[in-house]
């Protein structure tokens, strides 16, 4: 019998043992996660790196549990997902909020959190955020989100990193926000944090945006700026050619 078929049987012996209404319908494979999960910490602790799940992917409380069990951070794009990370547990300091759009009642609730960092689109951004944050006598902790200009060799509408792309700070763009920053006293820079896309296949564009990524860092050091941590993020993408043959990435190489 095919995979197919068994899948089939499989989800018809659920909806009647269940009494579940065929559709819509969701099956996880929980050993399959708790693979994936096994590999995920083994190869980030062996390299030293935080994990950051982003919660937007699936925010179905047992499977953050899950999650959260294996020491992983959560990557927030809502006020919303920032309160269901600290429901299942995740502490402040491993919550990261990112977002285009952030509302002042978002930013508020990540600041009554004590979230570990807002990553930052923009100079409106910044001002806003300092402005919440000194109504509150909260500092803001910050990581700039910068644009790389790293074509991540994807889908043209899931590219984030590209200058064409509304997301982050252009290079050009950049000497001003670090002007406007040494002004606002209510926000501290702790990081950068580059995002370049998704369902990215090709490994070798992680190597471009790290020699970007290396290339910013050393700017920042040079105007004396200490930079305390990089946020690096983009989709692994899935084989879609061969899903049963290619069910868990190659984090290995990734890494």
């Amino acid at each position: 019998m095919d995979t197919q078929s068994q899948q089939k049987m499989f989800s018809k012996e659920l909806i009647r043992k269940f009494q579940i209404t065929p559709t819509p319908f969701y099956f996880y494979d929980q050993d399959l996660l708790n693979k994936t999960l096994d590999i995920v910490k083994k190869e980030a602790s062996e390299c030293g790196y935080m994990v950051h799940y982003a919660i937007k992917a699936n925010a179905n409380p047992p499977l953050l549990k899950q999650i959260f069990n294996y020491g992983f951070g959560a990557d927030c794009v809502s006020g919303n997902e920032v309160l269901r990370a600290r429901e299942i547990g995740f502490p402040p300091e491993n919550i990261v909020f990112a977002g285009v759009g952030k509302s002042d009642r978002e930013i508020i609730t990540a600041l009554q959190n004590n979230i570990h960092s807002f990553n930052c689109e923009s100079s409106q951004e910044l001002e806003i955020i300092n402005q919440l944050a000194s109504g509150m006598n909260k500092i803001a902790p910050v990581a700039l989100r910068l644009n790389p200009n790293v074509h991540a060799n994807t889908h043209k509408y899931i590219t984030t990193g590209l200058e064409e792309n509304k997301f982050g700070i252009n290079p050009w763009e950049l000497e001003p926000i670090i002007e406007k920053l040494k002004e606002y006293k209510n926000i501290k820079l702790v990081g950068l944090h580059f995002h370049i896309g998704s369902q990215i296949t090709n490994l070798n564009v992680f190597k471009s945006l790290c020699i970007k990524v290396n290339e910013f860092q050393k700017q920042f050091r040079q105007q004396r700026i200490s930079i305390a941590h990089l946020n690096l993020g983009g989709g692994l993408g899935v084989d879609y050619h061969d899903p049963d043959g290619g069910k868990i990435v190659d984090f290995v190489s990734f890494f």
